[in-house]
C-alpha cells in the first residue's frame, strides 16, 4: 500500500511539474505587437506580414511566413493600366488579365530587393513576421530594369523589322514574338521608347508590327480543286500551298499546319521550300460524301516554339487571325463488279458466303457494287473451293482452297491473294465447310480487303 501511494504521488508530481513548466513557456512568449493586430500603413514603405503555424521544424515554418510576408508585400504594389499599354488592348479578355496579374506578382515577389525586417514574434501555435521595402528604393530598381529590358526588346525589335524588310518574313515573326519576353512584368505600362528618332510605345509597337506582318501574308493553293477515286492516295503534289510575303514574293520556311474534312491526318506540319511551297498528302480517301476539304493555315505553334515562348505570350499572341486557304477535293466513286464461285463439296453455294462479304466491306469503303462489268473501274474475281480432307476419329474435315484476283476494266491485274489452308472440324461435312469458309471471311474482312484498299491507292 505504501508503495502504491508513493508511486501515485511521483505521477502526481510530474504532472504538476509539466504543467507548471508549461505555464512558464507561455509566459514567455511577449504580448501581440501592434503591427499584428493592425495592419500598418505608409506613405515611405510597403509593408509585408506573413505567418504559419509551427512544426517540429522550425526552418521550415520560419521561411514559410517569411515567404507568406514577401508575398504580401508584392500584393502592396498595384499594377495600374495604361491606355498605351499591352494590356489595355486586352483588357476585354478577362482570362489574360488575371493570368498576366498573377504572373506580375509572383515575379514581383521575385524581384524584391532591399527589404528589411521589421520584427519576428510568436506564440505556442504561430509564427510571424514583419518586413518592410522603401517605396524609392523599389521603384529605383524597378527603373533600372525595365529601361534593361526595354534595351533587350528593342534589339529584337530592330532585328525583326530588318529581317521583313530583307523578305525574312519567318525570322521577322520570331523576333517580334521574342521582342514580347523582356518586357513581359511591364504590360500594363506604356513603355516610351526611342527607336531612329521616333518615339514608340513598345509595347503596343511590337503587337501592330505582328499583326501588320500576319495581314501581309498570304496563302495560295496552287490547285483550287482537285478530283480523285475514293481508295486513290492523294499526293503532295496535287495538294500544295504557296505562301507569300508582303512583296508577294514567295517566302520560305513558313510554318503551315493543315486539315482534313475527312478525319486527322499524317504528317500535318511542312514548311515551305525556296520556292514558297508546302505539299501535304492524304494516305487513301474513305469519305462517303462526294467532296472534302483540305485546308493548310500559319502553324501558329512552330514560331512560339522557336521564340521560346513561355505560356503568357502563347495566349497573348495565340487569338491573332491567321492566313489560310483551302482546296477542294471532289470523291469519285470506285465502282466494282464481283463475281464469286464457291463450290462446297462439289456443288456450287447459292449464294456465295464471299460475295456477301465483299459487298458489305466495299459499302463500308463507300464503294459502289454493280452487275455491270462494262461500268465498273475494277473487277473483283473470287474462286473458292471447299474439299473434304482425311477423317479424324469422328471429326470430319475440309480445306478451302481459291484465289481473289482485282483487275481494272482494262485488264491490269492490281492484286491477286492465293486462298490456301482455311480448314474447317464438324461432325458432318457441310458443317465443316461453313467453319472453312468462316475462316476465310475473317481473314478477308481483317486483311485481304485492306490490301485490295491499299492497291487501288497505288494507282
Amino acid at each position: 500500500m505504501k508503495i502504491r501511494l508513493a508511486v501515485i504521488t511521483i505521477l502526481l508530481s510530474g504532472l504538476f511539474s509539466c504543467g507548471g513548466s508549461k505555464k512558464v513557456q507561455q509566459e514567455q512568449f511577449r504580448p501581440k505587437p501592434e503591427w499584428i493586430k493592425s495592419r500598418p500603413s505608409s506613405q515611405a514603405y510597403y509593408y509585408g506580414i506573413g505567418a504559419s503555424r509551427k512544426t517540429l521544424d522550425a526552418n521550415q515554418y520560419m521561411q514559410s511566413a517569411r515567404q507568406n510576408a514577401l508575398a504580401d508585400m508584392a500584393g502592396e504594389i498595384s499594377v495600374s493600366i495604361s491606355s498605351n499599354s499591352v494590356l489595355h488592348a486586352f483588357e476585354s479578355n478577362l482570362n489574360f488579365r488575371e493570368d498576366f496579374t498573377s504572373t506580375i506578382r509572383t515575379q514581383a515577389q521575385q524581384d524584391l530587393e532591399g527589404y528589411e525586417m521589421v520584427d519576428s514574434w510568436e506564440d505556442a501555435e504561430n509564427y510571424w513576421v514583419f518586413y518592410k521595402l522603401s517605396k524609392a528604393q523599389h521603384q529605383e530598381i524597378k527603373e533600372k530594369r525595365r529601361a534593361n529590358a526595354i534595351t533587350q526588346s528593342l534589339n529584337f525589335y530592330s532585328n525583326a523589322l530588318n529581317s521583313r524588310n530583307q523578305g525574312d518574313i519567318r525570322s521577322s515573326i520570331v523576333q517580334l514574338i521574342k521582342a514580347l519576353n523582356p518586357i513581359k512584368p511591364y504590360f500594363s505600362e506604356p513603355l516610351p521608347a526611342n527607336y531612329k528618332g521616333k518615339q514608340i510605345y513598345l509595347g503596343s509597337e511590337i503587337l501592330n508590327e505582328l499583326t501588320h506582318t500576319l495581314n501581309q501574308i498570304k496563302i495560295v493553293p496552287v490547285n483550287k480543286s482537285i478530283m480523285v477515286k475514293l481508295g486513290n492516295e492523294i499526293l503532295p503534289s496535287q495538294l500544295q500551298f504557296m505562301v507569300k510575303g508582303s512583296s508577294t514574293n514567295p517566302a520560305h520556311g513558313i510554318p503551315l499546319l493543315a486539315s482534313y474534312t475527312e478525319r486527322p491526318i499524317r504528317n500535318n506540319k511542312q514548311r515551305t521550300n525556296a520556292n514558297g511551297v508546302a505539299g501535304f498528302s492524304v494516305d487513301i480517301v474513305r469519305s462517303k460524301s462526294s467532296i472534302e476539304t483540305f485546308s493548310a493555315t500559319l502553324d501558329m505553334d512552330d514560331f512560339l516554339a522557336e521564340a521560346n515562348a513561355d505560356p503568357l505570350i502563347r495566349k497573348l499572341v495565340k487569338p491573332f487571325n491567321l492566313p489560310n486557304a483551302s482546296i477542294n477535293i471532289n470523291i469519285r466513286t470506285i465502282n466494282f463488279a464481283v463475281v464469286v464461285k464457291e463450290t462446297v463439296l462439289g456443288k456450287a453455294q447459292i449464294p456465295p458466303m464471299l460475295k456477301e462479304s465483299f459487298e458489305r466491306k466495299s459499302s463500308e469503303a463507300g464503294f459502289k457494287v454493280t452487275p455491270n462489268q462494262q461500268n465498273a473501274d475494277y473487277i473483283a474475281t473470287i474462286i473458292a473451293v471447299a474439299n473434304p480432307r482425311t477423317e479424324t476419329g469422328q471429326y470430319k474435315n475440309v480445306q478451302v482452297e481459291g484465289s481473289i484476283k482485282v483487275q481494272t476494266n482494262q485488264g491490269d491485274v492490281i492484286y491477286l491473294k492465293a486462298l490456301d489452308g482455311f480448314n474447317g472440324r464438324h461432325f458432318n461435312y457441310e458443317q465443316a465447310a461453313n467453319e472453312a469458309f468462316r475462316e476465310v471471311i475473317r481473314k478477308f474482312e481483317n486483311s485481304y480487303f485492306r490490301e485490295i484498299q491499299e492497291a487501288i491507292a497505288k494507282r
